[in-house]
């Protein structure tokens, strides 16, 4: 079954991305699971980069809101009291840059770091970078969750490993390939608009074939979480009907979606390839992986 033309993208909509994304948020385990993995993985990992220069570039590629930003900002400054952190931030939602910026604001003990902010695309940010012959090195440049719409992954992969300090690491983090956004996507790769010019489904596992294969040494971890998907269920919840598009990454999937497809799809997102059911909750497995490359 071919991609039915009434069903778009997700990510042809920055404003309504952002509105599924911040349900996702709410119902997800996402940010308790990355938390742990930077308090018990990354700090240390962190505490290798710099060598003793008075000042870091960090380079966050799509940024979100800026909890997770923050938080590893947080590690930097522990394990490098002493050093000046220039944070460049690049996302196209003007939401999650809004809410960045105010999450700052808020935010105490940032004295020493300076913030960048550019709201775009990765790929503009790259061909603005070329545009410029802008030669400009970071010491850590992380990509949460944004490589799915990255169209030459090798390419922009090459590039931003070439602004990547000598001693810099850079940490990518997506789905796993024993998530249930893989088993979607194996069932029902062809009928859901998840690949495409804006989006393809991909795993860390699949981003770590790559990478050994470009001749770098990269490290992988197991990021294990759940999202309760329960509303998704109850067609009268607004918060289920986004949370919906946000785990098909559909564009109104509960009004653009044939019916039979829908009905299809649905009793999959309960079944045992996507979820278990504890207490009367359906949780979706949205088990991640993240991928460290140290050049």
């Amino acid at each position: 079954m071919n991609v039915s033309p009434a069903l778009k993208s997700l990510a042809c909509d920055h404003d309504h991305y952002a509105k599924t994304f911040n349900i996702f948020l709410k119902c997800s385990q996402e940010h308790e699971c990355m938390v742990e993995f930077f308090d018990k993985e990354l700090a240390d990992i962190l505490a290798r980069i710099g060598n003793g220069k008075s000042s870091m570039n960090v380079l966050g590629v799509g940024s979100g809101p800026g909890e997770m930003d923050l938080h590893m900002l947080r590690k930097i400054q522990e394990k490098h009291p002493e050093v000046h952190i220039m944070n460049d931030v690049v996302d196209p939602s003007s939401d999650h840059i809004g809410k960045y910026k105010e999450l700052v604001s808020k935010s105490q003990n940032l004295e020493n770091v300076s913030f960048n902010w550019n709201q775009m695309s990765s790929q503009e940010y790259e061909q603005q970078m070329k545009e410029k012959n802008d030669n400009k090195k970071w010491d850590f440049i992380h990509m949460i969750q944004v490589l799915y719409y990255i169209q030459n992954l090798e390419e922009t992969l090459t590039f931003f490993l070439k602004h990547l300090e000598q001693n810099g690491r850079m940490l990518l983090i997506l789905i796993s390939g024993n998530s249930g956004w893989a088993s979607i996507d194996k069932k029902y790769g062809t009928c859901l608009p998840l690949h495409n010019d804006t989006c393809a489904v991909i795993s860390s596992h699949f981003i770590k074939d790559i990478i050994q294969k470009m001749g770098i040494k990269c490290q992988h971890y197991d990021l294990p979480s759940v999202i309760d998907i329960t509303t998704c269920f109850n067609e009268d919840s607004e918060e289920g009907t986004l949370l919906l598009d946000f785990v098909t990454q559909t564009l109104n999937f509960s009004k653009s979606a044939p019916p039979s497809l829908k009905a299809e799809i649905m009793k999959y997102l309960r079944g045992p390839e996507c979820s278990t059911v504890k207490d009367e909750k359906i949780m979706f497995n949205n088990n991640s992986g993240a991928v460290v490359i140290e050049p």
